[in-house]
């Protein structure tokens, strides 16, 4: 793990959010000047490294996992661009999509550049306001068609009559899925799983 390296992926994080390193920290919480780069060298002229306690906020408020964020860390310039596209398709055209041997069928959507070379995840642009303030219009969800799911990770639920729901993950049953609100966690519900096409995790989101 080199030096520059991780400030590198400090700063291209910050970029894939549309912020600058300062607006970062201060989405984390953090002291604005945090990430600056008069910050990244000592006064003796030794160099300063993110602490681990700032990494795991910034990797928090971002939705991005560390294997992600070790991604950004050694992503190559040279890296063909075919590794850093996913597919991409608006919220409100996701309800009638195929979907084949349990995965979405991307072939016809758009593009766009994400800095992770994992497969099977593609990207949905929410276009309603259904989600606010949690995901407001524009904002942009990575979502991973094989991650594990976790208590407390935000979820798409493609459901076999058409909808598609965004919640928080609660449990899963041999004969139900339950979740909770975005808005309300004491606003629980139980969702048959033979009503289920897909469950999808939601590993990043715009901002």
């Amino acid at each position: 793990m080199k030096y520059e390296n991780v400030w590198g992926a400090v700063d291209k994080l910050a970029k894939i959010n549309g912020l600058s390193p300062s607006g970062l920290a201060k989405k984390a919480g953090l002291d604005s000047t945090t990430f600056n780069k008069s910050k990244r060298i000592r006064p003796d002229g030794k160099k300063r490294w993110p602490s681990l306690d700032s990494l795991n906020k910034i990797l928090e408020v971002c939705n991005m996992t560390f294997d992600q964020f070790y991604n950004l860390m050694n992503e190559n310039n040279a890296i063909s661009e075919t590794q850093n596209f996913v597919p991409y398709v608006k919220f409100s055209k996701i309800a009638n999509n195929p979907i084949e041997d349990a995965k979405v069928i991307t072939d016809q959507w758009g593009k766009i550049r994400f800095p992770d070379t994992v497969c099977n995840i593609y990207s949905v642009e929410v276009d309603v306001d259904f989600f606010e303030p949690f995901y407001r219009r524009n904002t942009t969800l990575i979502i991973s068609q094989n991650s594990e799911i976790r208590q407390g990770d935000r979820i798409v639920v493609l459901l076999k009559d058409g909808r598609v729901l965004i919640n928080e993950f609660i449990r899963r049953t041999s004969s139900s899925l339950e979740v909770c609100d975005l808005l309300n966690k004491d606003i629980e519900s139980t969702i048959t799983i033979q009503n289920i096409a897909l469950v999808n995790r939601i590993v990043w989101a715009s901002q």
